[in-house]
């Protein structure tokens, strides 16, 4: 098997020897906005995330009453009330 190098040959504008090629529109690239609504609904997610890390790690969630609010709910669920 044979690789042919490249050509180095560059094609500047205007070059009478230049190779014509057809040329396609190029569609336009993708964008994303985030709207202020989701921005903010970010940081409020943030902000419940801390309390919810500073919770564990006073020890709330290990309580008796949220522990048995906890089962209570698992509980309806299991039973489809």
């Amino acid at each position: 098997m044979k690789i042919n190098p490249l050509s180095t040959k560059v094609y500047l504008p205007g070059d009478n020897n230049a190779k014509t090629t057809k040329t396609e529109a190029v569609p336009p690239k993708d964008k994303i906005q985030i709207s202020n609504l989701a921005k903010s609904m970010n940081t409020a997610s943030q902000e419940k995330l801390e309390s919810v890390k500073a919770k564990m790690e006073s020890g709330f969630y290990n309580s008796e009453e949220v522990i048995s609010k906890v089962a209570d709910e698992i509980l309806k669920e299991i039973s489809g009330e």
